[in-house]
């Protein structure tokens, strides 16, 4: 999780400044472009647990983070001349790879602790995402002005260079994002496939024990 906020909360930020100052959309136009990713995203979430079931969650993560880098691989193609059309096949892309990776890794986050301590996982889970992308502004930023740097003192125009240094910050997250479909399939490989009644914790004999026997006792009273 951390290496996929690392970079693509670089991306998000810096992307925004590509599709306003290279290709000369309006504020609403740029997030407007946003949106159908979005949508692809919300629905290979939901067909995320399906093919959980199918595959292994460590497979299904890894999956998404290779379709992942293949949609930012598709941005780093892209040039100063790009249309909104253009545009869509590598949002779709990172769209489908982003929702199909998200739903079982967050599963297998807050499924790795006990329940009462699910909150715990998550609190983790969100924390190293925000600090992941917080570093990923600051330094895909910084291989980005330093490329963009060196172009305009080679004498390059200022959207070219700015171009220039979007790219090799595209190229440093897809190495990212490829590095996270390897990590995920190794680390994740002991997990088994997600249960059809994903989501539902069991009571284990203890609790039954623990639970049922003062309602017993309190029946009566009620009554």
């Amino acid at each position: 999780m951390m290496l996929w906020a690392f970079g693509i909360f670089g991306i998000y930020f810096f992307t925004s400044i590509y599709l306003q100052l290279i290709l000369g959309f309006s504020p609403t136009k740029a997030g407007l472009a946003f949106v159908p990713m979005a949508l692809c995203m919300a629905l290979f979430a939901g067909l995320a647990g399906p093919v959980s079931r199918l595959l292994r969650p460590n497979q299904t993560v890894a999956i998404g983070m290779a379709v992942m880098a293949a949609g930012l691989y598709l941005f780093s193609r892209l040039s100063g001349g790009a249309t909104f059309a253009s545009l869509m096949p590598a949002f779709l892309i990172f769209g489908a790879g982003a929702g199909l990776m998200n739903v079982p890794l967050t599963n297998a986050v807050l499924h790795s602790m006990p329940p009462e301590r699910s909150g715990v996982a998550s609190a983790l889970l969100n924390a190293s995402r925000e600090v992941a992308g917080l570093l990923g502004i600051t330094i895909i930023g910084a291989v980005l002005r330093s490329r963009q740097g060196a172009a305009l003192r080679n004498g390059a125009h200022p959207a070219v260079a700015y171009l220039d240094g979007y790219h090799s910050g595209l190229i440093v997250t897809v190495a990212l994002i490829a590095a996270g479909a390897m990590v995920s399939y190794l680390a994740l490989r002991r997990l088994p496939r997600q249960p059809a009644t994903a989501g539902v914790v069991p009571a284990t004999a203890a609790e039954l024990s623990g639970s049922a026997e003062p309602e017993l006792a309190q029946e009566p009273a009620l009554r």
